[in-house]
């Protein structure tokens, strides 16, 4: 008994660092980089830029135009893979994450269009994953953009509240970022995802 109560500790110890976040996030004017570089301060996390395969695009000109096109050609064919834009390959083993907090911004209501492109490809690998989502947005709300993670990750455990910062509060992220952590309870959820690991290698090895 002592042996198995040793061997218990000892996996518990070691599981306590498998619990592994992911961030992933798509930047256009800097703002969601300025946060998740708050959030990379904060937790220990794998961080990868989601970035278009074509480079040097302005999808703000003429009121946001290409953004518009690309956005509507996603609703007009949202289960078509050619709906999406090209985004550059990311070398990512999505097995080996427990959460995955998604990073980006609102183009007309919704997510950016290459975050879409993404999810899209990734997001069914990341069904029974705890899943956060950070926006943001001028003024505009963000239902938009969880619709939109939602449809493509449909098997997440999305956490609430998810973390809205307008433009105008990026200065103030660090204070954000941290009051999120602390809002869904991220070192819980990591510690339990840890804990369950051990557990289910407990059980296999019995």
């Amino acid at each position: 008994m002592k042996a198995i109560m040793i061997a218990m500790a000892v996996m518990l110890g070691a599981s306590a660092a498998s619990a592994k976040t992911l961030v992933a996030y798509y930047s256009y004017t800097n703002n969601v980089e300025r946060i998740v570089t708050e959030l990379g301060a904060q937790i220990e996390a794998d961080i990868i830029e989601i970035e278009p395969a074509e480079k040097g695009l302005d999808y703000a000109a003429n009121n946001y135009a290409l953004g518009t096109e690309l956005l509507n050609a996603i609703r007009t064919n949202p289960d078509d893979a050619s709906s999406y834009p090209a985004i550059d390959d990311v070398d990512i083993y999505m097995s080996q994450y427990d959460m995955v907090i998604i990073a980006a911004p609102l183009w007309w209501s919704q997510m950016a269009a290459p975050m879409q492109t993404f999810l899209f490809h990734y997001g069914p690998q990341m069904a029974g994953k705890n899943i956060g989502v950070i926006v943001s947005s001028a003024s505009s709300g963000i239902s938009g953009v969880v619709a939109d993670a939602k449809r493509l990750i449909p098997g997440g455990n999305f956490i609430e509240p998810n973390l809205w910062i307008r433009s105008s509060q990026t200065a103030n992220a660090r204070s954000l970022v941290a009051a999120w952590l602390e809002d869904i309870h991220y070192s819980r959820l990591m510690s339990f995802s840890s804990l369950l690991f051990s557990s289910l290698l407990f059980i296999n090895l019995s």
